[in-house]
């Protein structure tokens, strides 16, 4: 798709975060038996079928995120997604398709949420933070995906806003993706 690829964590992320996700994609990318592809990891000659991650992803949170908010979004808004295959990815990053949650177990990793939290991935959503120079963070995160970066808010200065939808479970999908549509669009 033309024109719609963007900036990613490549030019994001200090280096060295940067090389510490790589290898934290290719271990997760091996587990999955999936290919490292230039998706994974930008060094490689690999390839896949890749599509900018705000079009890719496609559960309930995201069906609710109106492509026009993506593509309208006021300057200074970046959405940060937290990713079972990818730790993090920036919405214009270009992704590959793939099948599992940060609820479920890849051979050799456990469950997902516990070895991204185990192997960093707080650390890398806080060094990106930092590196934007985020003035305010806007938290959707659901259960697993929240569990996954547990303790990224350590030593931030701009404030954090976690918004929950208790009692609702899954049914808070829908919401989440109303609210990321709002702050994309500066109304939240």
């Amino acid at each position: 798709m033309a024109g719609a690829a963007g900036p990613g964590l490549v030019e994001a992320l200090p280096a060295g975060d940067l090389a510490r996700l790589v290898e934290l994609r290719k271990k997760v990318a091996a587990a999955a038996d999936l290919t490292i592809a230039p998706d994974v990891d930008p060094a490689s000659k690999g390839s896949a079928d890749l599509m900018p991650a705000y079009l890719r992803y496609d559960g309930n949170m995201y069906r609710y995120i109106p492509r026009e908010a993506w593509e309208s979004r006021i300057a200074g808004v970046e959405v940060a997604i937290v990713s079972a295959l990818y730790g993090l990815v920036l919405p214009r990053e270009p992704i590959r398709v793939y099948g599992f949650s940060m609820a479920e177990n890849l051979p050799g990793l456990s469950t997902l949420h516990g070895w991204w939290r185990e192997n960093g991935l707080p650390a890398l959503l806080a060094s990106l933070i930092r590196a934007a120079r985020a003035e305010r963070i806007v938290d959707l995160l659901s259960l697993e995906y929240r569990k996954a970066v547990d303790g990224y808010r350590q030593g931030l200065r701009a404030p954090v806003e976690a918004i929950d939808f208790p009692g609702l479970g899954r049914a808070s999908q829908p919401r989440r993706g109303e609210a990321v549509a709002e702050v994309l669009l500066g109304k939240r």
